[in-house]
């Protein structure tokens, strides 16, 4: 009702959503979690089968108070411990949080592992109003972007003219997708990822300073010589549920035998340099795409996600919420995004939106205050 509000009031027609995941700390802590091992010592005790008791003596804080709980009787603990089973099967994880099964092991980007939910979000760029939200248990983002879209075009009962998302979505799955619907996609790949960054890798004979021509369907590498594309196979993927990885391979042979750098470029054991590229002729058209420069600017756009991601976290104080279950907890964040998006429309329509000044001057004062450098851009 919020977006359909913004709607009719014209704010937006949704020409922009950017789509990106982060993860939410559970109601559980690291430490109060079961193993495999433990569970299936426990469920055979409680369906009556001998277990020594020494195996049980042996058992971690978590899984003894299953065990000696005077609260639950043994049915209700084999339920629990059954579901438990099932998230092990399900998650392929060794261990299960006992507050929270449902929760997965995630790593933050510090890089530490928390027991935590995957929240997908999607944002309209012109409104900074939140379009959908969907909570996973996936750790990772990459074949997300189909439901969150999904769920965005329901909500704002339009399709996109533009979806942007960052590099983790890259793959045939969001690809296929976005052209199955008719969606102008804007992805970009990991090396442009990396060269707006700067982080491109310092050796300069690396694979991000191999410059790809369409036209020739080639990669010109740092000596002018190009590598020409010779071979393309599919290697099948274990995991069904993931698509099929498709290879493409670029070399040239000679120009590496006669190459005076060669010792630079190639190990000692190699005898010319192979290029890789991963991903079908989706994944190339969408490279070649976003070399163009409108899109670049497009895309830029795509940093509107991060705003309401971080009034939730800092304002709204999701990660101390005491939710259990991945459906409640996606529950309690509508809410959330509901409280955020009513403030919203609020703020737009006593037309209270901040200018751009007034974030460049916040910017300026705070680096100035707490001696830290500003890196920020500010559309």
């Amino acid at each position: 009702m919020t977006l359909k509000k913004a709607s009719d009031e014209k704010f937006t027609q949704f020409n922009h959503v950017a789509i990106d995941g982060t993860i939410k700390k559970a109601y559980n802590s690291n430490n109060n979690v079961i193993t495999k091992k433990e569970t299936q010592i426990l469920l055979d005790y409680f369906n009556g089968v001998p277990v020594p008791p020494k195996k049980l003596d042996k058992l971690h804080k978590p899984a003894e108070k299953i065990l000696k709980y005077k609260k639950m009787n043994t049915e209700d603990k084999l339920e629990l411990l059954y579901d438990i089973n099932t998230q092990f099967t399900y998650t392929g994880q060794n261990k299960v949080p006992v507050n929270d099964i449902e929760a997965r092991f995630m790593k933050n980007k510090k890089g530490n592992f928390m027991v935590a939910y995957n929240i997908q979000s999607a944002v309209d760029y012109y409104t900074k109003l939140i379009c959908a939200i969907n909570v996973v248990q996936n750790p990772t983002d990459h074949y997300q972007l189909p439901e969150i879209v999904n769920k965005a075009i329901i909500n704002t009962q339009t399709k996109p003219k533009h979806i942007s998302a960052d590099t983790i979505y890259l793959n045939q799955i969001s690809l296929a997708y976005l052209a199955d619907n008719k969606i102008d996609g804007l992805i970009p790949t990991r090396k442009q990822s990396k060269e707006k960054q700067g982080r491109l890798n310092k050796n300069p004979y690396h694979k991000d300073h191999f410059q790809y021509d369409s036209k020739k369907d080639a990669f010109l590498c740092p000596e002018n010589q190009y590598m020409y594309f010779f071979r393309q196979y599919t290697d099948k993927n274990t995991n069904d549920k993931k698509p099929e990885v498709v290879k493409r391979l670029y070399c040239n042979y000679n120009a590496c035998k006669h190459c005076d750098k060669r010792n630079k470029c190639l190990s000692t054991s190699t005898t010319h340099k192979t290029i890789t590229e991963y991903g079908s002729e989706l994944k190339k058209a969408m490279m070649l795409k976003m070399e163009k420069p409108e899109n670049q600017e497009e895309y830029s756009k795509r940093s509107c996600v991060e705003g309401p991601f971080g009034t939730l976290k800092e304002e709204y104080l999701i990660e101390k919420e005491k939710v259990i279950g991945m459906n409640r907890t996606e529950q309690k964040l509508y809410l959330d995004a509901l409280a955020y998006n009513l403030k919203r429309l609020y703020n737009i329509k006593q037309g209270k939106q901040n200018k751009k000044q007034e974030f460049i001057d916040f910017c300026e004062r705070t680096s100035t205050m707490n001696q830290l450098k500003l890196d920020a851009t500010i559309f």
